[in-house]
């Protein structure tokens, strides 16, 4: 069997986008994950501090400073939980351990072949005790790149389907799409938790402050304000979630390219995701807000083309590696 390029085998300047059809630089698609990644963190910041002026403006005009910088510390608090920690989370919301040589040499070597061939140092590997096979990458660059495999992967992937699935997470460490996409999870999470936060304040103390009197100018600017931050409450989130299952969605494409690349062999990735598709054991129970991470999404109605579908459908992404 083939094994993962080695020595001074290299990757290609540039793939094709499996969905604009284009050629895509891979240092520009870094580069451009790296700008995304910061940018993201900007706008976090910006727009929590205008949800936070607005819930502090709709329920009392005075509190609005005082919300506004409640909203920034926890935006960038958010902002650096996502940068430094995001692995250390989804690893141990996923209950995985860390393979060692004696009980995993063989998924352990191959990680390592397929780092050399991506050119890229080695992750770290993680096991996860699940008989339903998939995989997932974390890590804020690949210096700092792990990737988890459930041991019901590792017993129905021949060698060169395991090659393919790995160098398909290591092709997401690689091009930063793993950074990326953790600060892109956190914007919506901190959203959420602001709206919740919102919704509450406005119903047990909203009213009672508006009664305590004020000019009718206030009044109106109170009232125009709490549309606003009801309208931008319940449209933000939506948006938001379905702006980051887009995004994932074209990575996931990306992604399958880029790790055909790596291994030169697109036939192990679409066997791969044959043998997942067709998998009829029990599904994989994860967290909502870490499913988008794996190779294909736990719950496989999520591997579809709905606005809230985290991957790509598996038979188009074997399509196009056939295409390839």
């Amino acid at each position: 069997m083939t094994t993962a390029p080695k020595g001074g085998s290299r990757l290609p300047d540039a793939i094709t986008d499996p969905v604009t059809g284009r050629r895509i630089s891979l240092l520009d698609w870094k580069a451009t994950n790296l700008r995304a990644s910061w940018l993201l963190g900007l706008v976090m910041v910006v727009l929590l501090g205008g949800l936070g002026w607005l819930i502090g403006f709709a329920i009392d005009p005075g509190l609005a400073g005082v919300v506004v910088v409640i909203a920034v510390v926890f935006a960038l608090g958010q902002t650096a939980a996502a940068y430094w920690a995001s692995d250390t989370m989804v690893l141990s919301v996923a209950g995985a351990r860390p393979a060692t040589q004696d009980e995993h040499r063989y998924l352990v070597n191959v990680s390592e072949a397929v780092a050399i061939g991506a050119g890229v140092p080695t992750p770290r590997v993680y096991v996860i005790d699940n008989p339903a096979p998939n995989a997932f990458a974390t890590g804020r660059d690949p210096k700092h790149g792990t990737i988890a495999v459930t041991t019901g992967l590792m017993e129905i992937l021949d060698r060169q389907e395991l090659e393919a699935v790995v160098a398909h997470e290591i092709a997401h460490i690689r091009n930063y799409d793993i950074r990326f996409m953790s600060m892109l999870a956190a914007t919506v999470g901190a959203i959420v938790l602001l709206r919740d936060v919102a919704l509450r304040s406005m119903r047990f103390g909203g009213v009672a402050r508006r009664r305590g009197g004020g000019s009718s100018g206030g009044g109106r600017g109170q009232i125009i304000a709490i549309v606003a931050l009801v309208v931008l409450l319940v449209l933000a989130p939506l948006l938001a979630m379905a702006l980051r299952m887009a995004v994932s969605r074209r990575r996931e494409y990306l992604a399958d390219a880029t790790g055909a690349y790596i291994t030169r062999n697109p036939e192990g990735l679409a066997r791969a995701l044959e043998k997942l598709r067709d998998f009829r054991g029990p599904p994989m129970q994860v967290s909502e807000g870490v499913a988008h991470m794996f190779f294909t999404n736990p719950a496989l109605k999520r591997n579809a083309n709905g606005w809230f579908a985290t991957h790509p459908p598996l038979q188009d992404r074997i399509n196009r590696l056939r295409r390839m």
